[in-house]
């Protein structure tokens, strides 16, 4: 009797550690979908970021740090594996490439300076890392709105070491050269650009009174 009761009991307890492994969010993948991927400030950054550098650029989001950065050679292996790991763990918000071929141009990083906790303080690491390897590293604050002229004005002379060209500003509208027809000569008795008595009189009395005035004086520069 002790022995089927003992058995019961050693039953019951197996299946109860079962039954809680199975129910156990831990086991086997506790994972769900996130309702976006991106904060909002990645979002409208990135959109201000792709307009401000047009479609020459790509943009690239959340790069591990050990992604665009490789161990030099002679390096000790211990020293290296200390730093790859380093590096494995760090991340870049922002990655700007050509968009042809690729190349590596420059990274982009936000900075919340509210005291929020997003990359609030410098990360010595990821700046050393891309200073050695020269890679241009722009760290930008988070504010609630952007003019996508002062990310292209950051961006080019950080990156580029020149302003971009100012974009003209018109208002009204701009009449094509092929659509503006030239003026007709005015004919005056028979012959073309003649002037007439009163503009003749007027253009007289305009070179009489310049022929009056005495030419200025000017001054010597001082030495």
């Amino acid at each position: 009797m002790e022995l089927i009761l003992f058995a019961m009991i050693s039953l019951i307890v197996v299946v109860a550690l079962l039954a809680s492994r199975l129910n156990d969010n831990s086991f086997p993948f506790p994972f769900d979908r996130k309702s976006a991927i991106f904060t909002p400030a990645e979002k409208n950054f990135q959109n201000l970021v792709e307009q401000a550098l047009g479609p020459k650029y790509r943009i690239l989001n959340r790069v591990r740090l050990s992604d665009i950065v490789t161990i030099r050679n002679g390096v000790s292996s211990k020293a290296g594996q200390s730093a790859k790991a380093n590096a494995d763990n760090k991340y870049l918000d922002f990655v700007i490439c050509d968009r042809e071929t690729m190349k590596l141009l420059g990274t982009l990083d936000l900075v919340d300076t509210q005291g929020k906790g997003y990359k609030m303080k410098k990360d010595w690491f990821v700046s050393g890392a891309l200073e050695a390897a020269s890679i241009p590293h722009i760290r930008i604050k988070i504010k609630p709105n952007y003019s996508v002229d002062e990310i292209k004005s950051c961006i080019h002379n950080r990156l580029f070491g020149q302003a971009p060209a100012p974009t003209p500003k018109i208002k009204g509208r701009v009449i094509p050269a092929t659509m503006m027809k030239p003026r007709t000569p005015k004919v005056t008795n028979g012959e073309v650009g003649v002037l007439t008595s009163v503009a003749a009189k007027s253009e007289h009395s305009s070179n009489n009174i310049t022929a009056k005035i005495p030419a200025p004086r000017v001054a010597a520069l001082p030495h």
